[in-house]
């Protein structure tokens, strides 16, 4: 039975492959992103992870945010974490409605997830929009 277990948790362990890796080495798709909508940051960490098979990218920025971008370079996650997200992450709809339902409040970070986007906006606030723009629902946490 140890034995077994030692086998799994040997497997699960090796699925999981991070590599840490130069800004050069990310796709060309992740670069442009980067070099759009953040012109006045620097790479400071750069990493390829295999997780469940699949190929992911991880950025860390000079100003703290993080960016997630899949195998194709295209972004799935953006966290800004200190500062508002640039200016044309999110789609043009979600963010005039954002504006209206929340007048003074910006998006801090958004997750492409299934179907559409989570948007934090600050004070423990995430909006749930479909793929199409339209909101879904607000969560607390």
């Amino acid at each position: 039975m140890l034995t077994a277990f030692l086998f799994l948790l040997l497997a699960a362990w090796g699925c999981d492959d991070e590599e840490r890796i130069s800004y050069g080495k990310l796709p060309s798709a992740a670069r442009t992103f980067i070099e759009t909508y953040f012109p006045t940051e620097s790479c400071v960490y750069a990493e390829r992870d295999r997780d469940d098979g699949r190929r992911e990218y991880e950025v860390r920025l000079s100003n703290g945010a993080e960016i997630k971008f899949d195998a194709q370079g295209q972004w799935f996650e953006v966290d800004c974490k200190f500062s508002l997200l640039p200016a044309g992450i999110v789609p043009q709809t979600i963010a005039a409605d954002i504006a209206a339902r929340y007048p003074g409040a910006g998006a801090y970070k958004v997750e492409r997830a299934m179907g559409g986007y989570e948007i934090s906006i600050g004070s423990g606030v995430e909006l749930i929009y479909s793929a199409a723009g339209t909101f879904v629902r607000e969560e607390r946490y």
